[in-house]
């Protein structure tokens, strides 16, 4: 019987011309499958997409998200060159099967604890970059378009509902006490908050996980097939939280490091970074404000869960923090 590396394998030499050479396994990613490969002397990245987590219906949105990385490959954006089949990204076998091709990128992946302040002002530059790029496409038909803040708003008030109604008898009173958290801050938020908040095309998903570094610049963002019409500001939340949270504080000379490189094409103050932080809280604590995640979960989903529990016990004072922060880098 023939495996899953078997049938791509030869499908790659009949689809693509490739001959390749074994199939590696790459660690990471969540349900797809990724392996890499080498063919014609250039080191390559299949990856194939989970039949659990991707429905048939959403190929045509995956395959939208990942012609906008080819333009922003074309525009200059570090990000995998992706081979085509038939000028689709996507490859579709008779049997299902969903895969890609890309080449492999250089580069490695950095935290918290490992990141530069000229790599986090990379990471900004290309970010902002990254945003005015998407900018120039257009966003009819683009997943997500339009917004309406009110039902942003509805939808946060629907899904606290639905939780705080239904916790489980045996959910761990840390969990209780995290939902029930969310109540007063939910209560501040206005449709206005969501109109004003800077709206276009987002990657969604600039986690650690999904950037690389080479040596002190980014060499690649990864994962594009989330991209669609959200938040801007999101990316730069995350980018925030996931790099300049550090032992329960932010830190002052990573969030200017970020800042700057953003400025370099988009204006960014500091008073939008703690707009940036909030909306990234509406937008991520229905996913990681879980019981199960009390009890148990990998590390990086122990992490994310972090990030939200210390931006609801700081709600009220981002703009404070991010004042001191301001006056504790200033020469």
């Amino acid at each position: 019987m023939q495996t899953l590396e078997d049938i791509l394998t030869a499908d790659l030499r009949d689809s693509y011309g490739l001959n390749c050479g074994r199939l590696q396994p790459v660690a990471g990613g969540w349900m797809n499958k990724k392996w890499q490969t080498i063919a014609g002397g250039e080191r390559l990245l299949i990856k194939q997409f989970s039949r659990e987590r991707f429905q048939p219906s959403q190929l045509d949105q995956i395959g939208a998200a990942l012609q906008r990385q080819m333009i922003l490959e074309e525009k200059g954006i570090p990000c995998p060159h992706i081979l085509p089949y038939r000028q689709r990204p996507l490859r579709i076998l008779e049997d299902g099967t969903v895969y890609m091709v890309m080449r492999f990128c250089p580069g490695r992946m950095e935290n918290r604890d490992t990141i530069t302040a000229e790599q986090l002002r990379s990471l900004g530059s290309v970010c902002g970059r990254m945003h005015q790029e998407f900018a120039m496409l257009p966003e009819q038909g683009v997943r997500g378009f339009p917004i309406d803040g009110r039902r942003v708003l509805s939808a946060l008030w629907d899904h606290f509902h639905t939780r705080r109604d239904n916790i489980p008898e045996d959910a761990p009173p840390a969990y209780r006490e995290a939902l029930l958290a969310q109540e007063p801050i939910l209560r501040t938020l206005t449709p206005d908050f969501f109109r004003r908040l800077p709206k276009g095309i987002a990657h969604e998903d600039l986690s650690p996980d999904n950037l690389l570094f080479h040596p002190d610049k980014v060499s690649a963002v990864l994962d594009f097939d989330r991209n669609q019409y959200g938040f801007l500001w999101h990316d730069i939340g995350r980018c925030l939280l996931s790099f300049a949270l550090r032992e329960g504080r932010l830190d002052i000379s990573r969030i200017r490091s970020f800042l700057e490189g953003y400025a370099d094409h988009l204006p960014l103050t500091l008073g939008d970074a703690a707009d940036a932080l909030r909306i990234t809280w509406c937008i991520e604590i229905p996913w990681w404000i879980q019981p199960a995640i009390f009890t148990g979960g990998t590390e990086k989903i122990r992490r994310f869960q972090e990030e939200m529990l210390w931006l609801t016990a700081h709600w009220p004072e981002l703009e404070a923090l991010l004042q001191s922060t301001r006056k504790e880098g200033t020469p």
